[in-house]
């Protein structure tokens, strides 16, 4: 479902140019730069702001507040409108926030390259069974995902995941390959990943992490500790030893109890394991 649906609107233009921009405050000020005719309004369950449009002259504008606090200016100018109440649960709001901008993404950048290497795959499907054991349909993350291989194949061990990436290229690939769903994909930098999700996941992936160096740990710490922030269990992935050890020193900073192990099924990609609940 399109998220001008939920507003029962045929289209509906966000002031915010990427899904990036749903946690700046700035974003308010733009959309009150336009002159309101009507206005409506999007709330979730518990009754919090998630979207607010206003009619202009030439078509309805939004504002997507599902990830930061309205400012004060717009709820006053919403207590001055003439205005209707839409009311859906949360999970399809996001969803459909989620599916307008990777749509977007999708029309607007270029596919990378292919590599969904049909071997590995199998072996991640294996390393994932093997870590987890029985799966249900938890909530995942899919960190740093690239093309998708990660969600495709969480997918169909039947977990539910939300997958990010910092690269608009890959994920275009992703989507267009359809191993990333719109409405489960999003374009943010993984240092940032607390600000845009909105409940606790039981299980991250994080597959072929780096390559890491010194002139670039500091990201891979920020990317990993947000990962332990946002997730009960977490299974990390590396090419080489030496960032495999970093990754497990950064998670057991984290109050995690890392384990880090060899695997030969993938000896490129995905060579050292650290899993860590």
């Amino acid at each position: 479902m399109r998220i001008a649906e939920l507003l029962e609107l045929d289209s509906i233009e966000p002031v915010e140019p990427f899904f990036s921009d749903l946690i700046y405050l700035e974003m308010d000020e733009v959309f009150l730069a336009n002159n309101a005719k009507s206005g409506r309004i999007l709330v979730d369950e518990d009754e919090n702001p998630a979207a607010f449009a206003i009619e202009t002259d030439n078509t309805w504008k939004g504002c997507f507040t599902a990830y930061r606090q309205p400012s004060t200016a717009i709820l006053d100018l919403f207590e001055q409108l003439d205005l209707d109440i839409y009311q859906e649960d949360r999970e399809l709001i996001e969803d459909c926030i989620r599916e307008y901008y990777s749509n977007k993404l999708l029309q607007t950048t270029p596919p990378g390259a292919d590599d969904l290497n049909p071997t590995r795959a199998q072996s991640i499907k294996d390393l994932i069974k093997q870590t987890l054991g029985p799966v249900s349909r938890m909530h995942s993350l899919d960190c740093c995902c690239g093309t998708g291989v990660g969600s495709l194949i969480m997918e169909d061990l039947g977990l539910i995941p939300l997958a990010y990436d910092n690269d608009e290229s890959l994920l275009s690939r992703g989507l267009s390959s359809k191993r990333l769903k719109p409405e489960r994909t999003i374009w943010i930098d993984g240092r940032e990943l607390g600000n845009y999700i909105t409940r606790p996941y039981e299980f991250a992936c994080g597959l072929m992490f780096g390559e890491i160096y010194s002139f670039n740990s500091d990201i891979w710490y920020d990317i990993t500790t947000s990962i332990c922030e946002a997730a009960e269990r977490i299974l990390i992935t590396t090419g080489k030893k030496e960032e495999i050890k970093l990754i497990e020193d950064w998670i057991s900073d984290s109050g995690k109890s890392p384990e880090v192990f060899e695997s030969d099924a993938d000896p490129i990609y995905d060579r050292w394991i650290c899993y860590a609940k």
